[in-house]
């Protein structure tokens, strides 16, 4: 069995995927809860993205960054939620992405 270097890549896009899927899923249960009349401005969910080598804030930020908005957004939400006091990440370190919905 040959495994690639791409291997470890897709194995953190398939758990990622599925992380993202689940949250969905959790944001969907929550609307459908708010039948009080009770306005749903904003759900916040947060999954855990591993750092891969020749990773980037930047990289993982656009990741989460809806097209049409700044990833610099993204970027420092990720800064808030993890306590980092620069752009600075290392291998094998757990970021915490907030997502909203």
């Amino acid at each position: 069995m040959t495994i690639s270097a791409s291997t470890p890549l897709r194995v953190v896009v398939l758990l990622t995927s599925v992380a993202l899927a689940l949250v969905l899923l959790l944001a969907g249960a929550v609307v459908a809860r708010a039948t009080d009349g009770t306005p749903v401005d904003t759900v916040t969910a947060r999954v855990q993205q591993e750092v891969m080598a020749g990773d980037t804030l930047w990289d993982i930020a656009a990741v989460y960054t809806d097209p049409g908005d700044d990833v610099r957004e993204t970027i420092h939400d990720i800064k808030v939620a993890n306590d980092l006091e620069s752009s600075a990440i290392v291998v094998g370190q757990m970021l915490v992405i907030p997502l909203e919905f």
